[in-house]
């Protein structure tokens, strides 16, 4: 158990590894990943195709109407993965910097579990400094509210809009519950094996009838404008709520905190003096893998800064050699530099993680290998001169 926030920083994710369930593919029925994800309780699922991996999650599902026509490809986030052994700071930095709600863990090209921002947020419960911080400090404080009688269909609209799970519903001003994607979801979209009332054949209907006072949770977890962050992590576990909304004296909202929130304190420790990792030829649409990618390559190389102290940057350089059907060859480059550094390693492959992972791998390799070697004794007992230095 960890007893502060450098301390869970700094320990590997595998410690926090719970298990994926199953991993789905782009060709799956949005309705199979909607049943599996209300069994479980989960708010997200791994997918996976070939070299790209991803995640499904409540909020994806919000925007399907018919999901037993509707295939995973056309929602699901491709975010890549990351490796056991990275720590948990890495993992919320990669979490936050691509604002996903959680990450595939991968091992030797298998996915053995996924992290999500819930995770790192449970394993912050029993860090007592969190008293010292007020959690006002954390709250996002332009809460989208809306009244009790608005529409659901309106709500969900909103969710989608604004790329939210959660909304505060009031009458008078004043909180009267909350609404969420997963209520929504799970409500009023039908899973695998169920249909709606009143649809046959997968005929569209109207999914979304009523208002929010009729599905709303009228006991949400709250906090009045005084608490620590360690009230509202300690409320999280007991209430089992996805978010936690501040109220002051008069019941008005003031905030609202989530998740995410918590693990900025967990990403705030990188601070600024950060090791730059500059990665070129890589395109949009491999914007995640890129993310990814950058943090094994700094792992790697900060392993090496007690050997090599003076290591200041990485540049990486990526070419797509060739395609063969839907593979890609790649060819990657690497070059470690610092005043009085210089190291340069490369691989290529088939797909560009597989092929970032055997970079990394060869980088690792190739600083160790350049560990100075202590001077050798002559028979005399002499150390051999070095015709570097000048007389």
């Amino acid at each position: 158990m960890t007893k502060t926030l450098v301390e869970l920083a700094e320990t590997d994710v595998s410690s926090l590894l719970r298990g994926h369930g199953s991993v789905f593919s782009p060709g799956d029925q949005a309705s199979k990943v909607l049943g599996v994800l209300k069994d479980t309780g989960r708010r997200e699922a791994v997918a996976e195709e070939g070299n790209r991996v991803g995640i499904i999650t409540v909020r994806n599902l919000l925007e399907v109407d018919q999901p037993e026509r509707t295939k995973v490809e056309s929602i699901w986030e491709q975010t890549g993965a990351i490796s056991p052994d990275v720590s948990v700071l890495e993992a919320a930095d990669v979490l936050l910097r691509n604002g996903v709600r959680a990450i595939p863990i991968v091992d030797r090209g298998k996915v053995t579990g996924i992290i999500s921002q819930v995770d790192i947020a449970d394993a912050m419960m029993d860090i007592p400094e969190l008293k010292s911080i007020k959690a006002k400090e954390l709250i996002t404080i332009n809460v989208e509210t809306m009244d009790a009688d608005s529409s659901i269909t309106r709500a969900r609209r909103l969710m989608l809009n604004k790329g939210i799970s959660h909304i505060p519903v009031t009458r008078n001003g004043k909180l009267k519950g909350i609404v969420t994607a997963e209520t929504i979801v799970h409500t009023f979209i039908a899973p695998a094996t169920k249909t709606t009332r009143g649809a046959r054949g997968g005929r569209k209907v109207n999914r979304f009838p009523g208002q929010l006072s009729g599905i709303m949770d009228t006991e949400p977890f709250t906090v009045g404008t005084e608490a620590n962050v360690y009230e509202v992590v300690q409320g999280f576990a007991k209430t089992g709520k996805s978010a936690c909304i501040m109220v002051d004296e008069k019941q008005v909202v003031r905030g609202i905190i989530t998740p995410k929130e918590f693990i900025t304190l967990i990403g705030e420790l990188r601070g600024e003096d950060v090791m730059p990792v500059y990665i070129l030829g890589i395109t949009d649409e491999d914007f995640f893998e890129r993310a990814v990618a950058e943090e094994k390559v700094r792992r790697a190389v900060t392993r090496s800064m007690k050997i090599h102290p003076d290591i200041t940057e990485v540049n990486i350089r990526v070419k797509k050699q060739r395609t063969k059907g839907e593979r890609t060859w790649y060819q990657i480059t690497g070059r470690v530099t610092g005043p009085t550094t210089s190291f340069n390693t490369e691989n290529e492959g088939w797909g560009l993680v597989e092929t970032f992972d055997g970079l990394v791998k060869s980088l690792g390799e190739t600083l160790r290998r350049a560990k100075k070697q202590p001077q050798k004794k002559t028979r005399r007992g002499r150390r051999r001169p070095n015709p570097h230095l000048k007389p």
